[in-house]
């Protein structure tokens, strides 16, 4: 894999945790089938990223 990617890899996931929490939130509030297909996304690209699937 490229090199920028390794560069970057630990600032998008970093980015990607807090965008999880306020997803979370707002599906807490408005739940329907979106948010939790969103969250569920979003949940399992942070998940690859702490496996170093990414």
């Amino acid at each position: 894999m490229n090199r920028w990617w390794y560069n970057i890899r630990y600032t998008v996931r970093g980015v990607l945790f807090p965008l999880i929490c306020v997803q979370f939130v707002r599906t807490l509030l408005l739940p329907n089938g979106l948010d939790v297909f969103i969250l569920f996304v979003l949940f399992l690209a942070y998940l690859g990223f702490l496996l170093k699937v990414f």
